[in-house]
């Protein structure tokens, strides 16, 4: 709960961001914005090297020494730093948007590094299990974007170049949060720890991998919808795709302590059932939320983020299906790469992914922004089932007792109930 409280922080300030950035930048300004920050997602998803997973797995597992998994860490940070800033420059240089104005490009490149660092350094926090120390790590560049845009985009008229400075320095804000934290809890040494390295880097690249196709069949859509239509369509696509996404709020709060706890279990049997019983419970949560969605989206959505955004409404209702498909795929991974096994996401989405883009081909000419919703669900659906098929052999469970609802399935909630009154009453 604490942790959906952050994500619900991260939720609100990116809905805000996202209604002062459409009204004042328009549906092309914010397509630009959108085309352009994709670039440095996509290539930080596989330079990370999955390090941030490794390092909860790592320290979870209690194996080698502390201080030297959180030094071996930062020194991968450098690394993948410089990797992730000469790929993501490598690509605006041969690419369209190579032609943007050199200072959002430099803004978006030198942000890299911080945002990087923000991943890394809630490794170390989730992997300690220092919820609340990762739960403002989660949500403060977050909420400090949405400062910085009011501040530059809404006060000071920076237009896009106001956008990508708020997104620069909310997250360099956060990293002397990090450098403070770090130093004072840890020994940092820059010698070259070749063990706890190569043990990070062997199963961060799986993690990383994972990360990656997952990206590009999370994003992938957008940069062939800049290429097979307009700004004008990326940007009624981007912003349907941002609401849409809200309801992976819930499974990604689930996911961080899933996947945190599996690195600690013992009672292998005992987690996969909770997993289960959890999954049941959040997929009931998400259908009340998409059916809140679909009915308060054609009122809400030209109301707070403009006329000129109504065709974001049926691209966001259409993308639901597909939304759900992946809050059942990011629930049971988040089982499996806790165990260290992060290979069998990969191997489940390459066909999807593929799927993905030749249907995207296949149909944005001629449909725009709602044939990359009926590309991602289709891909999404395949790469579900897919998935659905490898866990239930893996954690050797039958997919039909992994969808029976039980009566303790609910149980928590009583237990919840009595834990928050038990506190008001000592408070």
């Amino acid at each position: 709960m604490s942790v959906f409280g952050s994500n619900l922080a991260v939720t609100a300030s990116s809905l805000l961001i996202g209604i002062i950035l459409s009204r004042i930048l328009g549906a092309a300004g914010y397509g630009l914005y959108s085309s352009i920050i994709v670039v440095p997602l996509i290539v930080i998803g596989f330079t990370q090297l999955g390090i941030r997973r490794a390092t909860m797995y790592h320290l979870g597992a209690k194996k080698m020494e502390e201080d030297n998994i959180v030094s071996a860490v930062f020194i991968l940070l450098l690394i993948t730093s410089v990797l992730s800033v000469l790929i993501s420059g490598a690509v605006f240089l041969f690419s369209e948007s190579g032609n943007a104005d050199p200072v959002l490009l430099t803004l978006i490149l030198l942000t890299v590094p911080f945002v990087l660092c923000n991943v890394f350094a809630g490794g170390v926090f989730l992997g300690k299990q220092e919820i609340l120390r990762a739960n403002i790590l989660n949500a403060g560049p977050t909420v400090l974007n949405l400062v910085f845009v009011i501040l530059f985009v809404w006060i000071l008229k920076l237009s896009v170049r106001g956008a990508f400075l708020a997104l620069f320095i909310g997250n360099f804000c956060m990293f002397f949060f990090v450098f403070y934290i770090i130093r004072k809890s840890y020994h940092i040494t820059w010698k070259y720890h070749e063990g706890i390295m190569k043990s990070m880097v062997r199963l961060g690249v799986v993690f990383a991998l994972s990360i990656f196709v997952m990206q590009l069949n999370y994003r992938v859509d957008i940069l062939l919808l800049k290429k097979y239509s307009t700004l004008e369509q990326v940007g009624l696509y981007s912003l349907a795709v941002q609401i849409a996404e809200q309801m992976w709020h819930i499974p990604s709060a689930i996911e961080t302590i899933v996947l945190t706890r599996s690195a600690h279990a013992e009672d292998e049997k005992a987690v996969h059932k909770t997993v289960a019983s959890i999954l049941r419970v959040s997929l009931l949560f998400g259908l009340f939320g998409c059916l809140v969605m679909i009915l308060l989206a054609p009122p809400l959505m030209p109301l707070i983020f403009g006329a000129g955004f109504k065709g974001s409404v049926p691209m966001m209702q259409g993308i639901l299906p597909g939304i759900m498909f992946m809050v059942i795929f990011r629930i049971l991974n988040s089982r499996l790469a806790g165990m260290g096994k992060p290979q069998v996401a990969i191997f489940c989405f390459l066909f999807p992914l593929i799927l993905n883009v030749l249907l995207n081909i296949l149909w944005i000419p001629r449909h725009g922004g709602m044939g990359a919703v009926w590309a991602t669900n289709v891909s999404y659906g395949v790469g579900c089932i897919i998935f659905l098929i490898a866990y239930s052999r893996r954690v050797k469970m039958p997919v039909t007792e992994i969808f029976r609802f039980r009566k303790s399935d609910f149980y928590f909630i009583k237990s919840f109930v009595k834990r928050y009154t038990g506190r008001v009453r000592q408070g």
